[in-house]
């Protein structure tokens, strides 16, 4: 016998008990008086009833009306939502969660979830379930869902616990779309790093106040600095000097970094000589520096500019204007010989020499014979 089957008898036994009492005050018979303002109670005891009656039939529709609105809602909501027992059997699932388990709902209850779930997320779910149940709180992760066919499929699960209740009430939320684009742009930015770290062009990263960011491998080699001396420095800081190829200064304000910053346009081929704080030597740069803008807005939120070594081919358009006899000694020079013997191949005083090679290294940017030596191999010279 049911709780309900239990209380209802025990209603009807007071119900009856009552009633003999009522019989036994009854004995009397009772007076045309008190017999009308009996059936007047009666009356107004039946109207009540009716009353109540009426008032649970409403109760009992609303009930019920809210029970479908809240059917529906549960089924019907974007959010798959679940109901666990302590083992991580499933209790009761909506139809969106079902969806996502691609499975019908019939067939889910009293299934493991664990079982919906892929092997590389399991132990993330399994550690989830055991603290909420244990803790009795609120948590979540990313799992991924296993799907019978190559789709792949990213939830996230907020599971929570009540205190009090040994059951576990998880919430997905699909999140595909966005993994997957995640993982795209991993994907990109580890492949653009390969080509940023790997390229043979030195590039340099710069932010709205000028200030470097960033700079690669070549980079790194073409101006003779590491990022660690670059990082969070203007370009400005970096150079004793900086010209233009008439060997006039180059001011910041001109420089092509600060044009496209202030403009949004790209500057090209620019050419600029760098000489190193602390350093005569010289190098010549081809550079272009190209803005890049945050969405929709219209001023750049950084700058990449990219460096090529063009000494060398500056180099050699000043040899090919070298006079005869500047040729002649460079040329032994290249070949390591002595100055002593340069003058006896020549016939002109060791003094002459040394002022030939103070031309040649002053107009060719070299600062050494080894330089002079490289240079000859890089034109062909034996």
């Amino acid at each position: 016998m049911s709780k309900n089957d239990e209380s209802w008898e025990e209603l009807r036994r007071r119900a009856e008990k009552r009633l003999q009492v009522t019989k036994r005050e009854l004995s009397t018979p009772p007076t045309p008086e008190e017999l009308q303002r009996l059936v007047h109670e009666l009356e107004v005891h039946q109207i009540e009833l009716e009353i109540q009656n009426e008032e649970l039939q409403h109760a009992r529709s609303e009930l019920e009306s809210l029970l479908r609105k809240y059917t529906d809602l549960y089924d019907s909501a974007p959010v798959g939502y679940l109901t666990l027992d302590p083992g991580g059997l499933i209790r009761q699932i909506n139809l969106t969660g079902a969806r996502m388990l691609e499975t019908d709902r019939s067939r889910l209850i009293n299934q493991r979830f664990a079982r919906f779930v892929s092997a590389d997320s399991r132990f993330a779910f399994a550690s989830l379930l055991d603290k909420v149940l244990q803790d009795q709180s609120r948590d979540a992760a990313v799992v991924e869902l296993q799907r019978t066919g190559s789709e792949r499929c990213f939830v996230h699960v907020e599971a929570k616990v009540t205190k009090g209740e040994r059951e576990c009430h998880l919430a997905l939320v699909d999140i595909t779309s966005q993994r997957l684009s995640e993982e795209s742009l991993q994907a990109s930015e580890r492949k653009y790093r390969t080509l940023f770290e790997t390229m043979s062009q030195g590039v340099v990263h710069q932010c709205p106040t000028g200030r470097i960011i960033s700079a690669n491998p070549s980079a790194e080699r073409t101006l003779g600095l590491s990022i660690n001396q670059m990082e969070g420095r203007k370009w400005t800081e970096l150079f004793s000097e900086l010209i233009h190829e008439d060997g006039s200064e180059f001011p910041e304000e001109t420089h092509p970094y600060m044009i496209a910053l202030r403009t949004g346009r790209a500057v090209h081929d620019v050419v600029m000589g760098v000489s190193l704080a602390g350093s005569d030597r010289r190098i010549w740069l081809n550079i272009n520096a190209v803005p890049q803008f945050h969405c929709g807005e219209d001023n750049p939120s950084q700058v990449f500019m990219t460096l090529d070594d063009i000494t060398d081919r500056k180099r050699m358009v000043v040899y090919n204007g070298l006079t005869a006899r500047e040729k002649e000694v460079f040329t032994l020079l290249a070949k390591n010989i002595s100055r002593t013997a340069v003058a006896e191949i020549l016939d002109i005083s060791p003094k002459t020499v040394d002022k030939h090679r103070e031309n040649l290294m002053a107009k060719l940017n070299i600062y050494d014979i080894e330089g002079i030596v490289k240079f000859a191999k890089l034109i062909g010279m034996d």
